[in-house]
């Protein structure tokens, strides 16, 4: 009896748990991501018509060390990191703090390529994009980014998925 009553506990307590759901496939999590950026526009025009999204990423000097954080974690990333064994470091950074101050508001000229001819060649995934996503997520979190300008930064990198993932 000793034995037996843990047993039934046990299996008592496993026949209640709840059966794991299935995990959302990789286009389904971006499908997500881009309905939870259409619900969130409002809040987001809302926040940015308060302060621009580039004055609170800190301006250029605060954006180049995202940039740079960036290049070396997508660098070491295990889905992405290939993809990065040929960009020289410095236009990497100097070109992606370009598009973001330009894209968030502050001032300056882009002259790299555009999304889509900059990321056609490298045939991306949506596994591939949801990787890059998260390691933006922790760049912004580890330089103790709030989660209003994670949300934004994530939510204007979903608008080019049509461009940069492959169908």
């Amino acid at each position: 009896m000793k034995l037996l009553l843990p047993l039934i506990l046990t299996l008592s307590i496993a026949g209640c748990a709840t059966p794991e759901t299935k995990k959302p496939s990789d286009s389904e999590q971006v499908a997500g991501l881009q309905t939870m950026c259409k619900d969130s526009d409002l809040a987001i025009k809302a926040r940015q018509a308060k302060s621009s999204l580039y004055t609170r990423l800190g301006e250029k000097e605060k954006i180049r060390t995202l940039s740079t954080n960036l290049f070396m974690t997508h660098s070491n990333n295990k889905q992405i990191g290939h993809m990065f064994t040929h960009l020289e470091k410095g236009p990497f950074v100097d070109n992606v703090t370009d598009f973001l101050v330009i894209g968030t508001g502050g001032g300056g000229k882009y002259s790299g390529r555009n999304m889509e001819v900059a990321h056609k060649h490298l045939k991306i995934t949506n596994a591939d994009f949801l990787s890059a996503g998260g390691d933006v997520q922790n760049v912004m979190k580890n330089l103790n980014y709030g989660e209003n300008e994670i949300q934004e930064v994530i939510c204007a990198l979903v608008a080019f998925v049509p461009v940069v993932v492959i169908k």
